[in-house]
């Protein structure tokens, strides 16, 4: 994920594993690699019009309060999917949940239509495609 970063403009410091460990047992499930690797290094990183959502930081709590938790509880999504990032009108992107674990392609949660769509295999095509 290093050799995307200098792709996102967004400077903030990434999380440890220990707060991605404590995200993913909140939310019951195990998130892909990719974007382990994307959080580690920036945490709540602004991807063309996405704003991802953070994942809590320990050292920087009053910062990251509207985590990917929060943002997870009360949504209009089929159980299936997590969402880990929103554009401001209300479409979500989103990982697919099997067995406890994501995949690693991303689904567009269409809000207007209810609809969900396969639109990256990974969050790196989406920042290089959208970067």
């Amino acid at each position: 994920m290093e050799q995307v970063r200098n792709l996102i403009l967004t400077r903030k410091p990434g999380v440890k594993d220990e707060d991605i460990n404590i995200t993913e047992e909140m939310l019951g499930i195990r998130f892909p690699n990719k974007y382990k690797q994307l959080v580690n290094v920036v945490n709540q990183a602004e991807v063309g019009e996405w704003i991802l959502f953070p994942i809590k930081d320990s050292q920087r709590i009053h910062k990251t309060f509207d985590d990917i938790v929060k943002n997870n509880k009360d949504t209009d999504l089929p159980d299936e999917y997590i969402a880990f990032a929103e554009d401001g009108t209300g479409d979500l992107l989103c990982y697919r949940v099997s067995d406890g674990a994501m995949g690693e392609q991303i689904y567009l949660w269409n809000h207007e239509e209810g609809s969900v769509e396969e639109i990256y295999k990974d969050i790196e095509e989406m920042i290089i495609d959208l970067s």
